[in-house]
């Protein structure tokens, strides 16, 4: 009995002291991209992530940045492990969940649902990695429309030798305002509000939450408005180096991503809430086409550029011909 209980007392030491070990954390650092800093809603979503990694192991400790392209060039300079910005400059770590902004490519928010609960499977792992980088979650930003200081602008068709506030690094933005025969004041996140208020552009583009905090409602009033057509989907992504982070980390990172969709897009819905319904504009359905063509011809003319990945524009069209298989697209191979 004595040397049954001094050799649980020894197995029990050895476990206690494996539990230990296991339950050690590690330290990270993540750049965090919100243009509210750190009182803005991306911000407050990096935090639950940083709560939910302790619970992991990882113990981050979190970087506000105001410009993304500041907190872009820190995560490459090695500064910090991880980064949290937007799916356009993912796309440059990892082509695949990069893509996921494709314009056109997800005209509803459960359309976009679908595809990040499908990226978030372990079985699709490679479609998060790319090199050294690993997409390690994906929150919806909400859908981008179109902003126009004249609401008679609604027919896509209507906006040859008009003026766009277009993003410089958006290709598919700059590609767009080409197709449609528009022409492109070049801009930046922190640029792109003052030109459309102050009139040099007759158009810009912008998910919801951006349209208070850049008080884009100026150029917008009195005789503007918003389409409600959504030009993509705006994504927030946390990159990383998957080195720095244990096997199956990422796994694990992406599928409780998943389960936050609805939380980030109550964000995104109060801020389309509280836009004034005078200023929605809709479009007929007899006009929708010419947005729908005219997005997609911009996908193929990307993913020709090797700017959008096809494996993930041919996801995204088996996600929206699941929803409607009588499409016309569901009906060829073009993308």
């Amino acid at each position: 009995m004595k040397k049954f209980l001094i050799l649980s007392v020894i197995i029990l030491g050895t476990w206690m002291s494996v539990g230990v070990g296991a339950a050690e954390t590690v330290d990270r650092s993540m750049c965090v991209f919100d243009p509210s800093g750190a009182h803005g809603d991306v911000f407050k979503a990096a935090q639950r992530y940083q709560a939910q990694a302790l619970i992991w192991g990882i113990r981050l400790d979190l970087k506000a940045y105001t410009d993304e392209v500041v907190a872009n060039s820190d995560f490459k300079a090695g500064k910090c492990n991880m980064a949290f910005l937007t799916s356009l400059r993912v796309r440059s770590y990892v082509h695949e969940s990069g893509s996921i902004e494709a314009i056109g490519a997800l005209p509803s928010y459960d359309l976009l649902r679908k595809t990040i609960e499908a990226l978030s499977n372990p079985k699709v792992r490679e479609l998060n990695t790319d090199g050294d980088f690993e997409t390690m979650a994906m929150f919806p930003g909400g859908a981008v429309y179109l902003l126009l200081r004249d609401k008679n602008l609604k027919d896509i068709k209507d906006l040859a030798g008009r003026k766009i506030a277009t993003l410089t690094y958006d290709q598919a933005a700059t590609t767009m305002v080409d197709i449609v025969g528009a022409s492109m004041v070049p801009a930046e996140i922190a640029t792109f509000a003052g030109i459309f208020n102050n009139g040099r552009a007759d158009a810009c583009y912008s998910p919801a939450i951006g349209i208070k905090p850049l008080e884009l409602m100026k150029g917008i009033s009195p005789n503007g408005g918003i389409v409600r057509f959504p030009i993509g989907q705006l994504t927030f992504q946390i990159v990383a180096r998957h080195k720095d982070f244990a096997e199956g980390f990422g796994n694990t990172s992406r599928a409780w991503a998943a389960t936050q969709f609805d939380a980030m897009l109550s964000l995104t819905k109060k801020a389309e809430q509280e836009i004034p319904a005078k200023f929605w504009i809709e479009v007929p359905k007899d006009l929708q086409k010419n947005y729908f063509e005219k997005f997609r011809e911009v996908r193929i003319r990307l993913r020709d550029k090797k700017v959008y990945h096809p494996t993930i524009l041919k996801l995204m069209k088996r996600v929206r011909c699941s929803a409607d298989k009588e499409a016309a697209e569901c009906a060829d191979n073009l993308e």
